[in-house]
């Protein structure tokens, strides 16, 4: 391994800490997620919007606070909190925050993603301008130099290509997490948006039938 690493070039230098990065992130973000899902309360949720929807504000903010290690239970409780002054800017507010800690480090494994082959090719490069350095000053008189250093110009490339695909997988399934996270905070914070638009018209038919 250490003979490949030297035969690699300056470029492998670059290309090691990047695959330091990518597996230091890849288990952070795996744990990260991994928590995030132990901590969800689907059940409690519904309650949330339940206790709204009958009226029981309060209720429904005490439930809230219960549930405060469910990020959009904490969204649900800001809007609840600062309902007074802007529903729809709390709600909006504390879900950025929310979707802001989960796709927190991904763009550094995107940039991985693309940096690491690029920095291959580059290392590919340099050795075949080496290559064609010594074919000029030599000629074909020492083809087997020729085509170890073509062959060592290309264990950049190998080792960047590696780098890119490993990290690839968790990435897109991290995305996902992300996407899904983002759909279920604009479905739920719209129903409870409507939920809320409902609370003033219920109160003014009850007090008209009284």
């Amino acid at each position: 391994m250490t003979t490949i690493f030297a035969k690699g070039g300056i470029i492998m230098w670059p290309l090691i800490l990047l695959s330091f990065t990518s597996v230091t992130f890849i288990i952070e973000r795996s744990v990260f997620f991994w928590l995030e899902a132990r901590k969800r309360k689907p059940l409690d949720i519904q309650r949330i919007l339940s206790l709204a929807e009958k009226g029981d504000l309060k209720e429904a903010e005490g439930a809230a606070r219960q549930s405060h290690t469910d990020f959009i239970a904490r969204t649900l409780l800001n809007g609840l909190v600062h309902k007074e002054y802007s529903l729809s800017r709390a709600l909006e507010t504390q879900a950025l925050i929310e979707l802001r800690r989960m796709k927190k480090r991904l763009p550094i494994l995107d940039t991985v993603i693309t940096a690491a082959p690029l920095l291959g090719i580059l290392g590919t490069v340099i050795g075949i301008i080496s290559s064609f350095d010594i074919l000029g000053n030599k000629g074909i008189s020492d083809p087997m130099a020729v085509t170890m250093g073509i062959s060592e110009a290309l264990i950049t490339t190998a080792f960047g290509l590696t780098i890119a695909l490993i990290a690839l997988i968790p990435y897109n399934i991290f995305r996902t997490y992300y996407q899904r996270a983002v759909e279920e905070l604009e479905s739920v914070c719209s129903v409870f948006e409507i939920i809320m638009q409902k609370q003033p018209q219920a109160a003014k038919a009850s007090e008209y039938s009284a």
